[in-house]
């Protein structure tokens, strides 16, 4: 685990220097989308103005065309008098410009400095207010949705980063835990190899007394057992993973198996060594189980108590019911477990602390069979503790079955 805080400081640095460059690029992108809408809709608020200039240019036209002499035809040959033809009335006017330009009004009095006169000074030429007020509205809803664009975007972006760095971190730590698993199988198959090695070479090449023979041979048996048991969880973990782990369940009395179970394993790690005390309700209860796959999760609770806890040990196995469950409840007052740590225990191959430096022996794949046993049970597992130092307790939640007829 030495290896691990660089790495992941590195990633986080990583992590952040991206998150980074993001952010301004993402502040870059908005900055230009606010400027460019900005500029299309002064681009439309020109449009408007020219619009009420060629609209003053339109109406002046109309004036001067007839504001022009003609010759009066009542009057004597060759002469040619002047006179001033009547002028289109203003409604007509104002019909002509609204007609062309909607966004333009005919009005009495000037209302902005920009207001143009009409050419006979009857009226001013003005713009709507509407089409103003639209423009302005428009502005602000580019630059919302410019920024609501750009925020949905780094949302997304850094989620889609924080899932990666997540899934990298997932990887990289199962990567360290099988690194650890090795590094645990390795000890846990050289040691009793050793040590059976080294008692053969005993046995085969000197005269020893029957009691020292009988001694050795007892030794040789727990190696043998502990070469078997891990052969056992690597061939359940390995069944477990692909399926093939077949439970042969079948109406089972909890109390009677479970105090036989523990009490043979308190006999293995040598009596009274495990400090156990056993606390079952007075009420019978029974659950559809397989007694061998069950047996297992209760063994690996109670080594793991017995490795994980100092002398003199004080592990407690409980058994009670809890409407249609049944509780089984194994506690120790060893090391404990760090909050962080109690969402991680069931993983394979985690284990707590470096393998190199660790002193417990185990490969980290107890408690992952214990968890795959239980959910196959159709119940639940769940580790809890007071922290570091103050024990741990594990409890195994099976659904309740009534009491068969024939028992």
């Amino acid at each position: 685990m030495a290896n691990r805080a660089p790495t992941f400081s590195l990633q986080r640095i990583i992590f952040l220097a991206v998150s980074l460059v993001l952010c301004i690029q993402v502040g870059w992108w908005i900055n230009v989308q606010i400027r460019e809408s900005g500029r299309l809709l002064q681009a439309r608020a020109q449009a408007l103005n020219a619009s009420r200039a060629e609209a003053w240019q339109m109406d002046s036209l109309s004036l001067l065309a007839f504001m022009h002499a003609r010759p009066d035809p009542s009057s004597r040959a060759g002469a040619v008098e002047g006179r001033l033809p009547a002028l289109p009335s203003l409604e007509r006017r104002r019909e002509a410009i609204h007609r062309v330009y909607p966004h333009v009004v005919v009005v009495p009095s000037r209302t902005s400095p920009d207001d143009l006169a009409l050419l006979d000074g009857s009226a001013f030429l003005a713009l709507r207010p509407e089409p103003m007020i639209e423009l302005r509205n428009q502005r602000w809803h580019s630059v919302f949705r410019a920024a609501s664009e750009g925020a949905f975007m780094v949302v997304a972006v850094l989620l889609g980063f924080v899932l990666l760095y997540r899934k990298l971190a997932e990887e990289l730590d199962l990567k360290l835990r099988q690194r650890n698993f090795t590094s645990a199988v390795t000890h846990e198959l050289k040691t009793p190899i050793a040590s059976l090695r080294v008692w053969t070479e005993t046995l085969f090449t000197r005269t020893l007394p029957d009691e020292q023979r009988l001694r050795i041979r007892g030794l040789m048996e727990k190696d043998i057992e502990r070469l078997n048991e891990l052969v056992g969880n690597l061939l359940d973990v390995a069944r477990a993973e692909s399926g093939s782990l077949v439970l042969h369940q079948a109406p089972l009395e909890l109390a009677p198996w479970l105090r036989g179970v523990c009490e043979a394993m308190d006999q293995r790690l040598g009596a009274g060594a495990l400090g156990l005390s056993l606390e079952f309700g007075s009420e019978p209860l029974w659950a559809n189980a397989d007694p061998k796959a069950l047996g297992t999760v209760i063994e690996n609770l109670l080594s793991n108590a017995f490795k994980y806890a100092a002398e003199p040990r004080q592990t407690t196995v409980t058994l009670d019911g809890d409407g249609d469950d049944v509780l089984i409840v194994v506690s120790d007052l060893g090391h404990g477990l760090a909050a962080k740590d109690l969402p991680r225990v069931f993983h394979r191959f985690f284990r707590v602390g470096d393998e190199m430096t660790r002193q417990v022996a185990g490969t980290g794949l107890g408690l992952f069979l214990v968890k795959e046993i239980v959910t196959r049970h159709g119940g639940d597992v769940r580790a809890s503790s007071r922290g570091p130092g103050l024990g741990s307790a594990f409890t195994v939640r099976l659904p309740r079955i009534p009491r068969p007829p024939d028992a």
